[in-house]
């Protein structure tokens, strides 16, 4: 963890340490130092470099705050959340600033080959690289079947075991997994829409192939015919960001669900089944839940919340019968009410073992039932029920190991930092709260600082590229993300790392989730620039590698459930491939 301290005060220090090489009317301007103002020779290189280093440091330090606020989200009931849409916004972040920086001032034209490079190469590198590393940090032992073996409660990786391993998200994450492909398929049309406006415009200057034998002014006034498309595509990514964020509310948050739940038991009794009948469904459902919790890794306190909360589903559920049993109105049961409940639930009982309940179901031994003790009551009468019929079922254990086998039993549990342990806070809704605070903090802060050194790196890249002559577009696509999007590669590597089908798919959900956020957020920056910027969209050998590139990752993520190293090692190669198909169309083709 990177305190903010910390990052300001080497800021500071690599400011005083460069600030006397910075002209007077540079430092009236800027807070940053202005590359150009260093000389061209080799002590001007080392300046530059100088400068860029510490600019990665900070950046890394930022990312590095953002990475750990993630992890402590996980330990909250927004963790649902932390794969699919934090980490992939608070990730957006420094890229869409690159891109709006490079597209305003004088030279925006110009420099917006290094947004646009930010931006391809941000894409490219989130669906490859941390791919890349999730399979290897977490991959497993293969069975002789060739599937992961997360059941297992042994060392799930044999030691120098690269081949014979590779990992899965399971049947549940295989969906997440899968429909998040397809939204990164869906919220890629917008390039699309902005392509087919600049084929136009270019068609009327000879085409896409000629494009590099215009001067500026020709090529300047193709922007006024992109316009109306830019705005289309600005509408659209507006449009796919909010449908994606509303996808992923209703995912996790379940509401409706309750709703239908309490519907169901209504229907059940109405239509003459008794309450136990009717509510032992809804138990098994919520018992399942906090297994399936338990075993895929959640962290205790987390467990806890989510038991609360189906208690309190429980407790709607059972208000209108208990209101009904309790005729005198005074809140409570007594033993007369509570053998009409039992009437009513097709289960009479004799005056002695009415007694006997009576005295299971008053735990406070206060004479009388509260609202509370008659749903712990009817949980726990159900519940023994259901222990009674199970025992009479012949299940050998070698079935039960089965099943659990099949299920992928995962017993890890979220670790939660020492200064977080449950011992320390008086109740869970205390301890989420500090949890909440310190994950705001570190996410909130690292994200200041990736954003205020966004702008300054922009201009270093471009000095580079101009040093090295090499075009700011490619250096800005190989240094930018791996700076920028840092949080995201070490988020990603760390989760996969815990060697579970959840952290899999919550990996795998990050960068799908970062490629969306690109393709809406940071492509909607991009297309306002051209809106009203003036500026014109000639970028259709990026949008060729961009789009080329989704579909490789979509087709991994949609028709694979075991991911090996060998399927690593192809989604690692996209990456230099994309660079390659650039420069192939560009130098070779001719397209700009």
């Amino acid at each position: 963890m990177a305190p903010a301290p910390t990052v300001l005060g080497l800021a500071l220090l690599m400011k005083l340490a460069t600030a006397d090489e910075a002209t007077d009317d540079d430092s009236s301007d800027s807070i940053f130092i202005d590359p150009d103002s260093f000389p061209d020779d080799w002590y001007g290189a080392l300046q530059l470099t100088q400068l860029f280093l510490a600019y990665c440091a900070i950046l890394y330090f930022g990312c590095n705050m953002i990475s750990d606020g993630a992890e402590l989200l996980m330990l909250t009931p927004y963790s649902k959340l932390v794969g699919a849409v934090i980490l992939p916004i608070l990730g957006a972040v420094p890229d869409g600033a690159i891109v709006l920086f490079s597209g305003i001032g004088p030279d925006a034209q110009t420099n917006l080959d290094v947004g646009v490079g930010a931006l391809a190469g941000s894409t490219v590198m989130l669906i490859t690289i941390p791919w890349f590393l999730a399979i290897y940090g977490g991959r497993v032992d293969l069975d002789s079947n060739g599937q992961p073996k997360y059941a297992t409660k042994k060392k799930r990786l044999t030691e120098g075991n690269l081949w014979d391993a590779g990992v899965c998200t399971g049947e549940t994450g295989s969906v997440v997994v899968r429909n998040m492909a397809y939204w990164m398929a869906l919220t890629s049309i917008p390039y699309l829409v902005i392509e087919v406006g600049a084929l136009i415009a270019e068609a009327e200057n000879g085409g896409i192939l000629n494009q590099q034998n215009l001067d500026d002014v020709t090529l300047e006034s193709e922007g006024s015919p992109e316009r109306v498309y830019a705005i289309v595509g600005t509408l659209m990514t507006i449009g796919f960001f909010l449908a994606y964020l509303k996808y992923q509310n209703d995912r996790t948050s379940s509401p409706s669900v309750a709703s239908k739940q309490i519907r169901a038991v209504q229907n059940t009794v109405s239509g003459g089944s008794g309450l136990v009948a009717a509510v032992r469904p809804l138990l098994e459902a919520m018992e399942k839940q906090e297994q399936e919790m338990s075993q895929t890794g959640a962290s205790q306190s987390l467990i806890q919340a989510e038991s609360k909360r189906s208690m309190t589903m429980l407790q709607n559920v059972l208000r209108p019968f208990f209101s009904k049993y309790d005729v005198d109105g005074s809140g409570t049961l007594e033993t007369s009410e509570l053998g009409r409940v039992f009437m009513d639930l097709n289960e009479p009982k004799s005056a002695h073992e009415l007694e006997a309940l009576f005295k299971n179901f008053d735990t406070d031994q206060s004479g009388e039932i509260s609202f509370v003790e008659f749903c712990d009551g009817v949980r726990s009468y159900i519940g023994k029920k259901k222990a009674n019929e199970s025992a009479a079922i012949d299940r050998t254990p070698s079935r039960v190991e089965e099943e659990s086998k099949e299920d992928g039993d995962e017993s890890e549990e979220e670790e939660c930092p020492d200064e977080f342990a449950q011992e320390k806070f008086k109740t869970i809704e205390e301890q989420q709260a500090a949890i909440k605070r310190s994950a705001a903090y570190l996410c909130g802060v690292g994200t200041i600082v990736v954003l205020i050194f966004s702008d300054p790196i922009s201009d270093v890249l471009t000095a580079i590229g101009e040093r090295i002559g090499v075009n700011a577009f490619y250096v800005a696509f190989v240094v930018a993300p791996l700076i920028t999007n840092g949080s995201e590669l070490m988020a990603s590597y760390t989760f996969a790392q815990k060697k579970t089908m959840k952290s899999m798919t919550v990996a795998y959900e990050q960068l799908l989730g970062a490629a969306v956020m690109n393709n809406t957020y940071c492509l909607f920056i991009f297309l306002i620039l051209i809106a009203t910027q003036g500026l014109y969209w000639n970028y259709t050998a990026e949008v060729i590698a961009i789009l080329l590139a989704e579909l490789c990752v979509f087709v991994v993520a949609t028709q694979f459930k075991v991911h090996t190293m060998k399927t690593a090692l192809c989604v690692l190669a996209i990456y230099p491939a994309t660079i390659l198909v650039v420069w192939m169309l560009e130098t070779l083709a001719g397209i700009s």
